[in-house]
Parts: structure tokens; C-alpha cells; sequence
């Protein structure tokens, strides 16, 4: 009989990373039931074990959790021993201080993306990213990752869509895919058209649990051609509302290990200024690969 994953181990690393993706936020039991629909026994008693090991803390008198400090200690052995990281990091500080923004680092983790750590230098009520924020890994979102992927890759990327892909939607997507390998970075920009989805996405970097602003951000990704969303080419006439920019770091087999993101600031950026933009985070991600002994994938073309 092949072994299986153990359900009870699954439930607290699900558990971990709900309270993970708002840490400054405490929830209840039955909040984090609802998130992940558990039943609420279940979730009771495995939160009660994370607590006791001191991975969970709850507060006094209101019966909330959130991340306990034995967190801290599996985080930073984890960080000891993944040099990758540690370089990625210092690269997307240098960067943020550089350009005064807020900058993220990012990994893979399943089938989703999430933010590792910040370095925020940013203006006030500019887009930000917050550590342990997430979001699934399916267009038109993680082209920084996908676009360096194998075919195999860019297809499961395509086939994850909220809503099934047409064929010519899917060549479409592929266009902008190439594009970004070309330019050596992505970038996602809110349309004059859609500017409601630079509010929700900045709403839900601040509370990823938002349902309103879930709605908003899902129902205006619906609507937007992969043109709107990962422009191939800027119009040099008309400035964009970048909401954010990224490249990858790639280790010595050519593999994507974490990418470093420039969030938007709270203004209109020229075309040469996102171009600049790109130029700097693009230098960053190249010299990491570099340090950790990468290398960048050739891809021929699709």
C-alpha cells in the first residue's frame, strides 16, 4: 500500500499559513474553520497542539490566534541554510532603498506564490506586499515565474484559469509570456478602464481576507484582456498605474527559486519610467543569480 500524506499534519501546515497570510491580524477558531472549511472540532484541537509547541499563541481573554515564536526559529533555520534567499534578499533591499518602494521577495510554494519577505521604502498609500500574503498561481497572475516555465509549465499555468481559455485566448497569453522572457521582466498595470482593481489589490495586500475586495479583484480580472493587464508594449503617450513589476532568480539547473517585485507607487508612470524601473530590478535579479552560482534559462522560441 503506497504511503499517504498524513491528514492531521496537513490541517496544521493549512492552519500555519492561514494565520500566516495576515499575521498582525488574530483570528478565532471558528474564523480560520470558515476559511478552510474545517470542521471546527478539528480545527479547535489542532490549533490547541500548535499553541502547546508554541506555534500558536492565544490571546488572553479573547480566545484568538495567531503565530506563535517557535515560528521565528523554523523560519530563520530555514533561511540559514537557503542561500538564495539571503541574497535575493539583499538585492531587493539595495533595490527598494534605490528607488524609494516597496519591494517583495516571492517563492513557489504549490500552486501559489507567496511573498517571503518585504523591504518597504515606499511613499504613504502606495501598493505593498506583505510577508506571508498569497495568491494562486493561474492567470493572468504569476507570469514572472511562468514565463520561464517548459511548455508543460506555461499549459498547466493556462489550464488553472478561473474561467476555461479559448485557444485564441491562450495564444494570447503566450504572446505576453514571450514578451516578458524578452524584456527580462514582467509588468502588471490597472488600466484607466479598470482602476478599481489597483484599490482592491492594494485593500487586500493590507487584509488578504477582504471578501469585497476578493470580488472586485476576481470580477475585473474576468474582464480584462491579457493586453489590459500584462501589456506586451506601453503606449510612450500614455501613462499606466504600474501595480507592480518582477524578475526572476534562477539557481545553477536554470530553475526559477524566487523572484524579486517592485510594488507600484501611487501615481502615473511614464513608459520610459516603468522601462527604467524594470532596468534596476532587472540588474538586482541578475546579480543574485550570479552570487548563488545561476544561471538564466534559454527558452527557444514558442
Amino acid at each position: 500500500m503506497p504511503l499517504v500524506a498524513s491528514p492531521a499534519v496537513l490541517r496544521a501546515v493549512d492552519i500555519l499559513e492561514t494565520l500566516a497570510a495576515d499575521p498582525a491580524e488574530a483570528m478565532t477558531v471558528s474564523e480560520v474553520a470558515r476559511i478552510l472549511d474545517m470542521p471546527r472540532a478539528s480545527c479547535h484541537t489542532v490549533l490547541l497542539a500548535l499553541a502547546e509547541r508554541g506555534y500558536a499563541v492565544r490571546g488572553e481573554g479573547d480566545l484568538r490566534y495567531r503565530l506563535g515564536p517557535a515560528c521565528i526559529a523554523v523560519g530563520d533555520a530555514a533561511r540559514s541554510i537557503n542561500s538564495a534567499l539571503a541574497v535575493t534578499g539583499h538585492e531587493a533591499e539595495a533595490l527598494a532603498r534605490q528607488t524609494g518602494t516597496c519591494v517583495g521577495v516571492s517563492v513557489r510554494t504549490g500552486d501559489e506564490i507567496r511573498v517571503v519577505e518585504v523591504f518597504d521604502h515606499g511613499a504613504p498609500f502606495a501598493v505593498r506586499g506583505h510577508v506571508g500574503q498569497a495568491i494562486r498561481l493561474a492567470p493572468p497572475f504569476g507570469t514572472g515565474l511562468v514565463a520561464w516555465a517548459d511548455d508543460a509549465g506555461v499549459d498547466a499555468w493556462l489550464d488553472a484559469a478561473a474561467v476555461p481559455l479559448g485557444e485564441a485566448a491562450r495564444t494570447r497569453y503566450r504572446a505576453a509570456l514571450a514578451a516578458i522572457r524578452t524584456r527580462g521582466y514582467s509588468v502588471t498595470v490597472a488600466t484607466p478602464r479598470n482602476p478599481e482593481l489597483a484599490d482592491a489589490l492594494a485593500t487586500l495586500a493590507d487584509t488578504p481576507d477582504a471578501e469585497e475586495a476578493r470580488r472586485v479583484r476576481d470580477d475585473v480580472v474576468l474582464e480584462l484582456t491579457h493586453s489590459e493587464y500584462l501589456p506586451t508594449d506601453l503606449d510612450a503617450d500614455h501613462p499606466v498605474r504600474m501595480l507592480q513589476c518582477s524578475a526572476p532568480v534562477f539557481d545553477v539547473l536554470g530553475n526559477v527559486v524566487a523572484k524579486i517585485m517592485v510594488f507600484g507607487p501611487n501615481y502615473d508612470l511614464t513608459p520610459d519610467e516603468v522601462a527604467r524601473l524594470g532596468e534596476l530590478l532587472k540588474e538586482a535579479t541578475e546579480r543574485a543569480t550570479r552570487h548563488i552560482g545561476g544561471k538564466a534559462r534559454t527558452l527557444e522560441p514558442r
